[in-house]
């Protein structure tokens, strides 16, 4: 196991003329960057927990842009990483009694690193094993959470090494439409943000315009970003912008978002179609996310895209 390297720093920051207490706040399970006592973000690693996540997740402490293990899918973990099914295992949907999936996500202790000016970097092993108690894939990986800006803006740069095991790993999800025993909602899987519900309101912006047409409540473009802005009563209450690698795969990147009582986004690097990783076989992903007060144009998340690719 790795031992969790954690520096506690109390920063006194100027905004708006005036002093504000920002501080670290950490346990055995989540590390958490704090603002006049209220968090900002928080990121969980409870071995307790089915996934990895970061809830709540929200700008200068305010409302939260993501929603925690609701009723309707307890297995959705704020934003958090998830494969679907790894060589027919399905590591997403958990038994409601005992809070399991059938395939197993673990995960050593994290290394952690902190700065005063609220950055930190995070780096854990996280293992996906099988049913048979075969480990059918490895990750690395590493999370960048910037210093938030004076206007409490932030983001988050994490990257996944994976490596498959001696079995290889066939990395799928439920078929898409127009596949054999195709559904309207198939194609799931990845880096995904469950987000906030009622009274809030949540309105999905691409890096090539507004999103508004959605099948079945489902839309999947294939652009390089996209985000969700939040309001609330008519005023911004923050937003999230997940921008994908050019390398992540051929092609603009694609997404699942789904428009209803569930506000949902998903990274969805597997729709357009499953992919096969040999024995040893390696496949790095990388995002950014970006987190502030104003909602995104996609003028704005286009210019962010070109800025993260310099």
């Amino acid at each position: 196991m790795n031992a969790v390297r954690f520096v506690a720093a109390i920063g006194l920051v100027a905004l708006a003329g005036s002093a504000v207490r920002a501080e670290w706040q950490r346990n055995d399970t989540t590390l958490a960057w704090t603002k006049e006592g209220k968090i900002v973000w928080q990121f969980s690693f409870d071995p307790a927990k089915g996934k990895p996540f970061f809830h709540p997740v929200s700008v200068n402490g305010g409302t939260s842009l993501t929603n925690f293990k609701p009723e309707d899918h307890p297995w959705h973990y704020g934003l958090w990483f998830s494969w679907k099914y790894i060589n027919g295992a399905n590591y997403w949907e958990e038994n409601r009694q005992t809070g399991r999936a059938q395939g197993a996500t673990r995960w050593d202790e994290p290394e952690i690193e902190t700065r005063a000016d609220g950055s930190a970097v995070v780096r854990m092993a996280v293992t996906y094993t099988h049913p048979s108690g075969r480990v059918d894939l490895n990750e690395r990986r590493e999370l960048k959470i910037s210093a938030p800006a004076a206007d409490g803006s932030y983001t988050i740069d994490w990257r996944s090494n994976f490596l498959a095991g001696e079995e290889g790993a066939e990395l799928a999800r439920t078929p898409m439409p127009g596949e054999p025993d195709g559904r309207f909602n198939g194609g799931y899987a990845g880096l995904s943000a469950r987000l906030a519900s009622a009274p809030a309101e949540v309105a999905f912006v691409s890096a090539d315009g507004a999103i508004e047409e959605f099948t079945h409540k489902r839309a999947r473009p294939f652009v390089p970003a996209v985000a969700a802005n939040v309001t609330a009563g008519g005023k911004d209450v923050g937003a999230i912008a997940i921008l994908s690698a050019r390398d992540n795969i051929e092609g603009e990147a694609p997404w699942y978002l789904v428009q209803s009582e569930m506000r949902f986004a998903c990274a969805a690097i597997l729709a357009p179609k499953v992919v096969k990783l040999p024995a040893g076989g390696e496949w790095t992903l990388k995002y950014r996310l970006m987190v502030r007060a104003k909602g995104w144009t996609p003028e704005e998340l286009k210019a962010a895209v070109g800025e993260w690719v310099k």
